[in-house]
């Protein structure tokens, strides 16, 4: 195979890699991501875990086509010190060294399934290795998160976004009774008998009423002073939340770290069903093409004989 035809995929696989990396650098700098729920949130760790999957498929891809380690290894180097270029040097050199040993490894268990396999299905031959490297990827990922956010919360300590807390207060709010259903009918008075009870004060004492409360009947209700202060409110929760976490302020990356694994992982797996229907389309127009060919060999098999 022509060396063109060999490297065809190695473009793509820098560039969607490279894109990869650097979308990186905004989750690096902050947990906010973490905590926000909403749809903007999922829309970002969707293309995040796209870009992942797809690095893998391609790299895969590129490993299938080329078959020559001489080829493989500098584009797997190229690709591995993008991080030093496209984010902070010393986080990106943890980065590079992961990314080099996840490429290397998935280089060696795809060769292995190339020289053994006795009909090539892409899905089966392929799909593992696309798997096992997506999985990498998060776990480099992940750890790179643990270390960024680590440093930052030793710097600036760590605060509870406050998205979190409105999410909170409205899922709250939204399980409460509106203020309609609260309010009480009171019985309508008119201003004379208003009057004849401001000259007799004592019947109101009799039952046990305060007769300022004649002062507040011909006035409107002022429903701003019975509604609490969302401000305040929000603003007790967080330090309340706060104050529960401080002790364990030092489980605080490794819990981030985890939930951001998990979160990738799932995203990840569930995409993954696209993957093998891709990868039977993919080979399917490089052969309709001419790009590849099929042969059939007859091998011989050894069988026992009693």
């Amino acid at each position: 195979m022509p060396i063109v035809k060999k490297l065809v995929i190695a473009p793509f696989f820098l560039v969607v890699f490279s894109i990869l990396i650097y979308s990186l650098n905004p989750l690096f700098s902050s947990y906010d991501l973490i905590f926000n729920i909403s749809l903007n949130t999922l829309i970002q760790l969707l293309i995040l875990s796209s870009l992942i999957l797809l690095s893998s498929l391609l790299f895969v891809l590129f490993v299938t086509l080329a078959s020559d380690w001489k080829l493989i290894l500098p584009v797997g180097i190229l690709a591995s010190t993008s991080p030093i270029v496209l984010t902070n040097p010393s986080l990106g050199l943890i980065i590079t060294v992961g990314t080099l040993a996840s490429l290397f490894l998935t280089y060696l268990t795809l060769e292995s399934s190339l020289k053994s396999y006795l009909t090539f299905q892409p899905a089966a031959v392929l799909g593992p290795s696309i798997r096992h490297l997506s999985t990498l990827l998060v776990i480099i990922l992940s750890v790179s998160f643990f270390l960024s956010i680590n440093k930052i919360i030793q710097e600036k300590g760590f605060e509870i976004p406050d998205s979190l807390i409105d999410t909170a207060l409205e899922l709250t709010s939204s399980s409460l009774p509106s203020d309609e259903t609260e309010q009480v009918t009171l019985p309508q008075i008119s201003p004379e008998q208003i009057e004849l009870l401001k000259k007799n004060p004592d019947l109101l004492k009799q039952y046990g009423l305060d007769p300022k409360i004649l002062d507040t009947l011909d006035k409107p209700a002022n429903k701003t002073s019975t509604k609490p202060n969302q401000e305040l409110i929000k603003q007790a929760v967080k330090d309340q939340l706060q104050g529960v976490i401080k002790p364990y302020l030092g489980f605080v990356p490794v819990t981030l770290a985890v939930l951001l694994f998990i979160t990738l992982e799932s995203i990840v797996s569930f995409l993954t069903i696209f993957i093998y229907p891709l990868l039977w389309l993919i080979f399917y127009i490089l052969e309709k093409s001419g790009f590849i060919k099929f042969t059939t060999e007859m091998r011989p098999v050894k069988k026992m004989v009693v």
